[in-house]
């Protein structure tokens, strides 16, 4: 601790208020002559009278300790250095995320793509019942999960809108659709009443599935505002 220093920094700070010694001595309660001791850098206040100074002078005690103010721009430059740690902190969250979520649609895409093989060729429904329930109770506890986080959408290339949410929940209806469709074909159904069946579900597990994508990116949403707050 440069004692001369500070001296030096609190005659400054006397000066700047345009007092004499005898007069701040009033003000503090002491004698001039430990006024003058502090500003030579022979004593140093107390605790309690460094605390009274730093409220009287406006400065922080920090300041006074180090003999000089901050920098004007120490404020400014550290929020922005703040801010920089903040946008890269996110960003490296979001390529976690990013990868999690592609590593997950790929799994998800694949043993999908697996069950409705399976569906195909062997035309029976209970083969891959346990399958299909294990895949979807795995995607729903993942999304829920990204859901609760409020990053349902940050690993995600496209923004969650209605638009992206009814081309995906087409998308997927029809494959399963089709799918089911040469299942009931192969099961002996009249072609007619296999498309029909296919075309119901396919309605079905459309609108379900938009609307369940519609509600996770809302909760997401929430989440993600709350978490900002």
């Amino acid at each position: 601790m440069d004692t001369k220093k500070i001296g030096e920094f609190l005659k400054l700070l006397r000066r700047e208020k345009g007092l004499t010694q005898e007069q701040l001595a009033e003000i503090l309660l002491v004698s001039g002559r430990t006024i003058s001791r502090w500003e030579t850098g022979t004593n140093m206040p107390d605790l309690s009278i460094l605390i009274q100074m730093a409220e009287f002078y406006a400065v922080d005690v920090k300041e006074i300790l180090d003999g000089e103010r901050k920098s004007e721009n120490m404020d400014e430059e550290l929020k922005i250095t703040l801010s920089k740690v903040a946008d890269y902190n996110k960003m490296e969250k979001e390529k976690v995320n990013k990868a999690g979520n592609a590593a997950f649609g790929l799994t998800f895409v694949v043993c999908a793509t697996m069950i409705i093989i399976q569906l195909l060729m062997a035309g029976e429904f209970a083969i891959v019942a346990g399958e299909t329930v294990v895949l979807l109770v795995g995607g729903v506890a993942y999304i829920g999960v990204m859901t609760y986080n409020g990053i349902w959408e940050t690993g995600s290339r496209f923004k969650s809108t209605p638009f992206t949410d009814a081309l995906i929940s087409v998308t997927c209806a029809g494959a399963f659709a089709t799918a089911l469709a040469i299942c009931y074909i192969r099961l002996g159904m009249e072609t007619p009443k296999a498309v029909y069946g296919a075309l119901i579900f396919f309605a079905g597990i459309a609108i379900v599935g938009f609307g369940v994508l519609r509600i996770l990116a809302y909760f997401s949403h929430k989440r993600k505002d709350k978490n900002i707050l």
